[in-house]
């Protein structure tokens, strides 16, 4: 008779840890970054780590395939190399996020100089956030 309550009792604690570890959980499969001033905008696929940039001033837009490390609600998108810089922070519980990008090139005469192009981007609403050159709604705090 004990053997059967406790087993009994078991099934029952599984069954409620599985119910509440599922509630509330969502899986974000990709990022969207855009600033809040420029509207430039950043997009990245957290399982591959690909990633998208696009400026809506200079029409300069790159791309590339870098890491993605997930702490909690924080996830950040690396890639370094020789020819680029690009560092995204963002906290899915706080829904902001920021990005560091930078893209070096080589100079039309191919001398040493080179042509860079930096740019950073603050979402303090990453809810509003899209891969567009929108205007986002002015919200009074």
């Amino acid at each position: 008779m004990n053997s059967k309550l406790v087993i009994i009792g078991l099934t029952i604690s599984l069954l409620l840890a599985i119910s509440v570890s599922g509630r509330g959980q969502t899986t974000v499969q990709k990022v969207i970054l855009q600033d809040d001033k420029s509207g430039d905008h950043l997009i990245f696929v957290i399982p591959t780590g690909e990633y998208k940039f696009e400026t809506c001033k200079g029409n300069f837009s790159g791309g590339g395939i870098g890491s993605v490390s997930v702490t909690g609600c924080k996830v950040v998108l690396r890639d370094m190399s020789d020819t680029r810089r690009v560092l995204a922070e963002v906290d899915l519980c706080d829904r902001a996020g920021k990005a560091d990008i930078a893209f070096e090139g080589p100079s039309l005469t191919n001398q040493i100089d080179s042509t860079g192009f930096e740019f950073v981007i603050s979402d303090s609403n990453t809810l509003d956030s899209a891969f567009d050159c929108e205007p986002k709604p002015i919200v009074g705090k």
